[in-house]
């Protein structure tokens, strides 16, 4: 496929950029967002209990876990084109078979197949595109990025309810499984070939950014590594559970339903401002003193909520309060590992970083249900706030590390 015009800010591959942010949305859409529509009928159909039908999400994280470091090492050593466009087709089966699924086991096996194209295509395989096309330039992009894929949810939501209002859940996947060869696998198609050898532009002698041995010395990496691991770890089992009953602990808290909905929907463009704020002033602030910022807001916002309980306005600054930090954070893990250690080996690096975070991710969700059930709803926010001041620790630690550089 003949290469992709550039746009006059990024004088190559600024096309091939925004198409990947499609590729991405359509991507996460479909395999991720989509469910949250479709659940009520799946659960309906099939006789499935909710934990199994919620439980295609946990099988998808642990399975593209568990491929994510052999698919970080297959980035470095080849790039990404093949693999993206595999997994495209790959995620388009899965969706397909879900349109098929009669009972647990084939419901569940859809989503395994989903989890393999994951691992090919999404996971980790987008980030690592971006560092091979455009080098020293690769965290102002990728922030710029995921400001724009902040909104994939806002999108796919309403889609996929028209969808299955019009056409049933069926016939939903389906559309969504032609979504991928339609859309996505065309894009990753245009990804240049031969991207690992040729590592994206360098920056100039003395210029800031990240190099491509990164900010920590060689013998600070094994150490760097797992402080990271924990603070992703500890900050994404809190975003990926709590955020899932925003709207039963808002009602909780003494707002109605109504009120509580309308609480709950400042958290989009809560999210997007953050984002919008790091992007901006991504060049001035290092990555990690914005990550240090994410990292505080989020255990000031669970306590605001313990401490002055039944308040609407204690709700509404939890819920900015809580979404900025997480819209911070988010950016941060794309970011932060490529400032660290830099853009040599950033495939594999990212694969092996993608394990402990994938299983936070998968626990999440029946993690903070059981915390609600057995503990309550003030003594789990408490318990929230807890685990991010292990990542606020984690990144304090980080912080005198590289001070002792």
């Amino acid at each position: 496929m003949p290469a992709l015009p550039a746009f006059p800010r990024f004088p190559k591959h600024g096309l091939l950029m925004c198409l990947l942010v499609v590729a991405t949305m359509t991507g996460w859409g479909a395999t991720f967002y989509a469910l949250s529509v479709l659940a009520r009928d799946i659960q309906r159909d099939l006789g499935l209990d909710p934990r199994v039908v919620f439980g295609g999400i946990t099988v998808l994280l642990l399975t593209s876990a568990a491929l994510a470091p052999t698919m970080g090492r297959h980035f470095d050593r080849a790039g990404t084109r093949v693999s993206m466009c595999a997994g495209a087709v790959v995620c388009a089966l899965g969706l397909a078979s879900l349109s098929l699924a009669q009972g647990p086991a084939s419901y569940l096996a859809s989503w395994f197949v989903i989890g393999v194209g994951h691992a090919f295509a999404l996971t980790t395989a987008g980030n690592v595109t971006i560092v091979q096309l455009m080098g020293a330039r690769a965290r102002r992009v990728i922030g710029l990025m995921m400001l724009a894929t902040a909104l994939s949810s806002s999108i796919a939501w309403p889609l996929v309810a028209l969808l299955s209002e019009n056409l049933g859940w069926r016939a939903t996947w389906l559309v969504l499984a032609a979504l991928q060869i339609l859309i996505s696998l065309p894009i990753y198609a245009s990804i240049p070939r031969g991207l690992a050898q040729a590592g994206g532009p360098r920056a100039p002698a003395g210029a800031p950014g990240d190099s491509e041995a990164g900010r920590l010395a060689p013998d600070q990496r094994r150490k760097g590594f797992w402080l990271v691991a924990i603070i992703f770890s500890a900050s994404g089992l809190v975003s990926w559970g709590l955020p899932l009953h925003l709207i039963d602990i808002l009602r909780h808290a003494g707002l109605d339903q109504a009120g509580a909905v309308l609480v709950a929907t400042l958290s989009g463009p809560a999210t997007l401002l953050a984002r919008l704020t790091d992007a901006t002033l991504g060049q001035r602030i290092s990555v990690e003193r914005a990550a240090l910022v994410g990292m505080a807001l989020g255990p000031l916002a669970c306590l605001i909520m313990v401490l002055v309980p039944g308040s609407p306005a204690a709700a509404v600054a939890f819920v900015l309060l809580f979404s900025a930090a997480m819209g911070v954070i988010a950016v941060a893990r794309a970011t932060l590992p490529l400032a660290l250690f830099g853009r040599s080996g950033f495939g594999s690096l990212l694969g092996r970083l993608t394990v402990p975070l994938n299983f936070a991710f998968a626990a999440a969700p029946l993690f903070f249900a059981v915390m609600i059930e057995w503990l309550g709803r003030p003594a789990t926010l408490a318990a929230a706030a807890a685990i991010q001041l292990v990542a606020l620790a984690a990144m304090l630690a980080l912080l005198r590390l590289l001070a002792r550089r």
